[in-house]
Parts: structure tokens; sequence; C-alpha cells
């Protein structure tokens, strides 16, 4: 029905101008949008300028003439407005073809054309790909340039790092001159494609500002990679899985080492050159003979240097890939040039031959977050950090936090609990690696180092030649060789035993419960060296079975080992010394003194008491005699009888903040040390109550103050 009023009628015809106008753009658009793809089918069908065409057409028959003509309006058709015009106009001057009857083959032309296009793009993907650009079609049919790259999604990973399962999405990005980067990116950032883009091929990364444009650009990579990517799973750390080939499999960078041999098909990735070089060989490829002879060489490396030192750090590398998580960190202490990295680098090929001395996974410059990542990730495997030397004066203070961090964690057997962005629990890394470490000082905190077996290097402990000797074998690959034998031994015994993890906690406990009885070491000391000696009774048990050694022989050594551990645990003791929080507190006090951190002031008159300058004060000498000036921060008080009284919270103050500073940190409350000190009798007296305070007149009042031995502050032995 025709509109009544003017401006319907107006509005209508206004309608009917926009679709034409539509459709012929629709029309323009679609032969733009193939004129390259016609121009590289080469040039007119008859002839090569309008007036030979004309020549050819007329020396047809009418129904010939009809056909090459429809053929020549497809072409010209393909080339654009311009070439349709300039054969139209020969043509129809020809009189071979009314105008009309020119412009209805063209009109079909052109809708052919439209349809054409439409059908090269699938109707599922509205994206195509044209000299290094990226498009996408128009509901018109035309094309809208979207990027001036074109992206792929060529492989889906699925990395694995035995604590979370992420996807990676690799895409790669191909420029106009056919330049290609690959960019793996977080399943969750497929969509930000600026970001991905840019990463891959820097400023060249142009996308067309317009609505939805980096999902266009997303979406457009995973329809043009449909169907052709591969889906891979990529394992992200070391140790043992009971989920890979139906059995226990041991994964470093070369591949999964069970029963049947390593299989190099699956993949490991530890993201960094240096953790790759964490890759065991096929003990299946060599001869049994040559497999005896690396076993062999791996335990006369106990001869390099004094049992002390070696017998920890192999018992570290052989305890390590047993299937439970360590007791204890190795920590091989030493003056600079005493060759104690040397060793431990020997004794960490065992684990790939390339890992020497310059290629620690990791040292002390690194980040606590860093170290215990790698700690998570390197799973029963030796992880040596390297050289624990502060230098810089905030060194202390943030080497022992580390330390503590990984060390604690390792023993402890417990990560950090963390959360993603969105609130929920990520899950926990606790350090799985046998974790070992070289210095010249042993980290501060009487807990931490009960959590230590501390080797001491001296000065000409290690002997060169032998040293050298070693480096030489490693290289060679000889202790990688015994280890992945090693390895290979401990997948047949989980294979045919589900209780063998079980077993070897037995035995644990059983050698605890022997090394506890000899006493004098702290509790956690026994646990310790149970671990480490398992770890060898497990190697030499697998040596006696490559021939490498008699049953007689593996138990002398075994004996061996036991004695040296037993002196390395007694040994112990000495490391702990001192670290006791009471006796730090004392220690601080006792330097804040001496250094004029703070001062004690007499009991009666609260001014200098005798020997003031023992108690921190300074003397000046002035025209009346010798006055004295207090130094620091009045700590307590000296009585007449050389009783000392402290103020217990100022001297909770001043002996947490020296003790911070001298990189022995007092992170202890007030109240646990009052208890420590009542606890190690360092208190003369304490109250009735139990309570480790009491009451004193203080210059003519009352109060309450810790009465702390004379000589836990002045070091004096009393008479």
């Amino acid at each position: 029905m025709e509109p009544r009023h003017p401006r319907q009628r107006w509005a209508a015809a206004d309608e009917r101008r926009d679709e034409d106008r539509s459709v012929n753009d629709a029309e323009q658009n679609a032969a733009e949008a193939v004129e390259d793809t016609d121009a590289d089918g080469g040039g007119p069908p008859f002839g090569q300028t309008p007036d030979e065409t004309v020549g050819h057409l007329a020396s047809l028959d009418d129904g010939e003439r009809l056909d090459a003509i429809g053929e020549l309006v497809k072409w010209a058709a393909g080339q654009g407005e311009l070439e349709l015009q300039r054969y139209r106009r020969a043509v129809v001057d020809a009189k071979l073809m009314g105008a009309r009857d020119w412009s209805s083959l063209a009109a079909a032309a052109k809708k052919e054309r439209v349809h054409a296009i439409r059908a090269a793009v699938r109707s599922d993907c509205p994206y195509t790909a044209e000299n290094g650009c990226l498009y996408v079609a128009t509901p018109d049919g035309g094309q809208l340039l979207l990027a001036r790259f074109v992206p792929e999604v060529v492989a889906q990973v699925i990395r694995d790092d035995g604590a979370e399962v992420t996807t990676l999405i690799r895409i790669r990005v191909t420029r106009p001159g056919g330049q290609a980067a690959d960019v793996e990116v977080p399943a969750e950032r497929l969509p930000q494609a600026r970001r991905w883009a840019a990463q891959a091929i820097g400023a060249s990364a142009v996308i067309t500002p317009m609505s939805r444009d980096e999902a266009h650009v997303a979406t457009a990579a995973q329809y043009l990679g449909d169907g052709q990517w591969e889906s891979c799973t990529t394992y992200a750390h070391t140790g043992w899985r009971s989920d890979i080939g139906g059995g226990w499999r041991f994964l470093t960078a070369s591949g999964a080492l069970g029963a049947a041999g390593l299989d190099t098909s699956v993949s490991v990735d530890l993201g960094t050159d240096h953790l790759n070089l964490y890759a065991l060989p096929d003990p299946l490829a060599v001869a049994p003979k040559v497999l005896a002879e690396a076993v062999r060489a791996s335990v006369e490396l106990l001869d390099v240097a004094p049992l002390t030192v070696t017998a920890p750090l192999l018992g570290a590398a052989y305890r390590a890939p047993l299937p439970l998580l360590p007791e204890t960190g190795t920590y091989v202490v030493g003056p600079t040039g005493s060759l104690k990295s040397a060793l431990s680098a020997a004794v960490l090929q065992h684990y790939g031959r390339r890992l020497d001395a310059r290629h620690f996974p990791a040292n002390w410059t690194f980040t606590g977050n860093a170290l215990e990542a790698i700690a998570h990730q390197l799973a029963n495997v030796l992880l040596i950090i390297d050289d624990y030397a502060p230098q810089a004066a905030d060194d202390p203070r943030r080497l022992a936090t580390a330390a503590d961090r990984v060390f604690r964690g390792a023993a402890n057997s417990a990560g950090r609990g963390r959360l993603r962005p969105d609130g929920t629990r990520r899950p926990e890394r606790p350090p799985k690696a046998q974790v070992a470490a070289t210095g010249e000082d042993v980290p501060p905190g009487e807990s931490l180092r009960a959590r230590l077996t501390v080797a001491t290097v001296d000065a000409d402990a290690i002997d060169p030649g032998r040293l050298t000797e070693a480096q030489q074998l490693a290289a060679s690959g000889a202790y990688e060789l015994a280890m992945a034998g090693y390895v290979r031994h401990l997948a047949v015994q989980l294979d045919a035993d589900g209780g063998y993890p079980d077993r070897l906690r037995e035995q644990i406990a059983e050698l605890r419960a022997e090394l506890a009885k000899v006493g004098g070491t702290h509790a956690r000391v026994p646990e310790a060296m149970a671990g480490l000696l398992t770890g060898f009774r497990q190697f030499l048990t697998f040596a006696v079975t490559t021939g490498a050694f008699s049953d007689e022989q593996a138990g002398a050594q075994l004996d061996k080992v036991k004695a040296a551990l037993m002196k390395v645990a007694a040994d112990q003791a000495t490391y702990g010394k001192g670290m006791a929080v009471a006796e730090i507190y004392l220690r601080a006090l006792a330097a804040s003194l001496a250094g004029g951190g703070a001062h004690l002031a007499d009991q009666e008159t609260g001014r200098e008491p005798d020997e003031a300058e023992k108690w921190g004060w300074e003397p000046t000498l002035g025209a009346y005699g010798t006055t004295y000036r207090a130094k620091g921060k009045c700590i307590g008080w000296l009585a007449a009888t050389g009783d000392i009284y402290l103020h217990p919270d100022v001297a909770y103050e001043v002996a947490r903040d020296h003790a911070g500073r001298a990189a022995e940190p007092l992170a202890t409350t007030k109240v646990t040390i009052h208890k420590r000190l009542r606890e190690g009798s360092h208190l003369a007296s304490t109250s009735e109550d139990g309570r480790p305070t009491v009451v004193r007149r203080i210059t003519g009042r009352s109060k309450r103050v810790l009465h702390v031995r004379t000589e836990r502050i002045t070091g004096e032995v009393p008479s």
C-alpha cells in the first residue's frame, strides 16, 4: 500500500534509494574484493585490446558470439568498472550487442561475482587472508581490512607443572612480507590480540580500530587454524609420574625414564636453558658392563675429599630420586678457593653432564620467590644453589630470608598458600627438590640450621687431582648414566610393589630411632641423617644388581658412609650453638652497650654507675673534672651488688634492632624471649608465680624487671 502522508512517501523513497545504493555498493565492493585474484588469471579472453576483441567476436556466428560476449563480460566485471565500460563501448559501437543487453549481462556478472565471494568464504568463517593482511567479510559481500598481519593458531599446548595444568595457545603471526613469528599465550589471554600480536612482530602489529576488533582478530586466528593445529601435553617439572604409559616414569628434559627405558616422545620443557640441562640418558642403550663401571665411578666420588664432606653431598644425590619428599637440606660451607663449588657441581652432574660449575640451576642472587618456584619444579632431583656470600650492606638480611624460605619449606614439605585474582586458592607448591647449597657462611637461625646438614670444607680438604678426574668422568656422562640406571631400578621397584614408598619410610624411621639413641643433637638431626643414609643404601642395593659391587663390598661402603654421617651429626651442634633466640638477645644487648647503642644506669640514682664506661657512658673532661654522658637508650639498671636489671620493653626493642642489623634477625616475640631466658637459666631470679620478671626498687619506685645474670652480658666467668 502506498503511504498517504507526504512525509511517509518521502521516507519510503529514501529507503528505496538507500537499498539501491547498498546494492550498487555491494556490487562494487565485491568486484574490488576479487580484482587482484582475477588479475592474476591473465589478460582478456580474446585479444589484447578492445579492437582485437571486437574483430574476433565479429568472426563468430551468432550463438558462439553470445557465449563469447558473456565470457568477456564476466572477465571485465572482475577487472573493475573502467574495463567494463571500455569493452562495452567497443562491442556496442560495433553493433555486436545492444547497450541494454550488455547492461543485463553486466548486472548478472556482478551478482555472480558477489555469490562467488560468499562461497569462497566458508559460512562459519567470515575471515580471509590476502597479501599478508586479514579481512573480514561484510554483510553486503564485500571485505573490510581487519589487520595488517595474518594470525593462525598452530598448536595448543597443555602445560603440566605438577601442581597445576594450564593451556597455552601457540599463534603464528605472519606479516605482509611473509615473515612469521610464533608466540605462546595463556588461553585466557587469547582475546588480547593487540598484546600478543605486538609481542610477536612488534610495531608491525596493526589492527584497524573498529567495534570488537581484538575479538575479530582472535576469532580469525582460531578459524584460520581450524583443524590444522596440533595439540600436545608438555610437562614442566622433573621427577616421578604414575599417569604416563601405565607405569611409573621419571621426567627430565630428555623424556620419561621408566622400567622399559627412556621414552623420548614425552615432552618435558622446564622453561629455561639451565633447567633443561637436567637430562638423563637411556641406561638400556649401553652394555651392562659400561653401566657397572659408571656406578663404581659414582661411588668413588667419596674419595675426592674427606667423607664428612662427600658423604652428605653424594648422599643427597642418591636420596633425591626416592619417591618421598626430602627430610633435610645439605649445605657445603668453606672459604673461597676451597673448590667446594667444583665438587658440588661434579655431584650435580649425576642429573646431566652439562650441569657443571658454570651452569648451576640457581644462585643466591635469585629472589626468594624464584628459588621456591625452582625447588618445586625440580622434583626428585638435586638442586644446588651456589655461592651464599653476603657482599653488600643489605645482603645478610636478604640472603638469610631467602635461605630460610627455601630450606625451611623443603624440610617441612610445605608451600606458601596463594590466591588467584578471583579469590580462589591456587595449588600449593612445596619444594620437592633435594636442596643443597654452597657458601662461605652458614645462614643464621637456630631453627634453620637444625634443618641443614652442614659439611665443612677446609682450605686444602679437596684433592685437586682426584677432583679433575671426577670432572672428566662427569663431562663424559658417567655419572648421569649411573643415575639413569638407578632411576630405572627405582621404577622397576615402584611398578612391582605399590608399597615401596611405605617401606622406604619404615627404613628411615628405623634408622632415625637408631641414630637418636646417640643423643646430644637437635631432634631433627637423626631424621636428616636417616634420609641420607637410606639414599646410600638404595643406591648400593642397585649397585650390587649391576655387578659393580659384591654384597660385602657394598656393606663396607655403607658402614664407612654411616660412620662419616654420624660424625657430621655430632658436629651439627657447633652450628646450632649461639643461635638460640635467648643467646642472640643477650649478645645483641652486650654489643649495643659496647658500641654506644644503649646504656645501664645506677639503680639508686639513675645516673652513671661505677665503671661507667663499661656500661655505655662516655666520659668528658671538663673544668670541674670528668663528667659522663649516656649513650643510646637506657635498657636497664646496675645494682650496687653488680646485679643487672633489664627494662623488659626497651631492652627487647634495642636487641631486636641490633640483631637485625647484625644479620641475626630476632623475629621472636618478647614473651617468647623472656620464656627462653628463664628456660636457659639466663635469669638470676624469677617471680614466685613463675613469671620471668621480678619487682625491684628502681630510683625509688617499684618496677618489674628482668634480673639477668651479669656474666651473660659481660661474658666474664664468675669467680
